[in-house]
């Protein structure tokens, strides 16, 4: 699992408009927004989350955009310092082909690389060359940056190619 301070920003997905692409799930290990994660069996309504493998066939994307919350007070102003404990129940999204994302972590080399894809035993999104040949990628579509406090954070834009 990536432990490194991801924002993930969803820019224009399905799931803002079609509830029913918006799941509840748990999973073992700590979660942050952002984390792609295998969906898994549902059991009392909420879906297992794992970490994805080489035969992964259900992607998800953890997106809660709830902030901790202490005595009636948002607890700190950084999106990167959301984390959700092991087995802590979250909503995550099934991405759907042209859905539009950025995020600000992704594994690898930028050089080159036209897509981006899962990585087998990680919860971060990797530069690829190619599409995935099969399951979730999406396509690069430039960069951006977003601020946070007083803090310039460069995002790499993508819109997802494949489910």
């Amino acid at each position: 699992m990536s432990t490194e301070k991801n924002i993930f920003i969803p820019r224009s997905i399905a799931a803002d408009n079609v509830d029913a692409f918006v799941k509840t799930g748990s999973a073992e290990i700590e979660l942050r927004n952002g984390d792609i994660v295998s969906v898994g069996e549902k059991i009392n309504g909420v879906y297992k989350l794992t970490v994805p493998t080489d035969d992964t066939k259900k992607f998800g994307i953890v997106y809660n955009s709830d902030a901790p919350i202490v005595n009636g007070h948002r607890v700190g102003n950084d999106p990167r310092d959301i984390v959700f404990p092991a087995n802590k129940t979250v909503n995550f999204f099934i991405p759907k082909v042209g859905d539009e994302v950025a995020v600000t972590v992704v594994a690898g080399t930028e050089k080159s690389a036209t897509h981006l894809n899962p990585t087998a035993s990680d919860t971060v999104l990797t530069y690829a060359t190619s599409q995935a040949p099969s399951g979730l990628s999406l396509e690069i579509t430039g960069t951006s940056f977003v601020s946070v406090g007083s803090e310039r954070i460069k995002t790499i834009e993508a819109v997802v190619v494949a489910e």
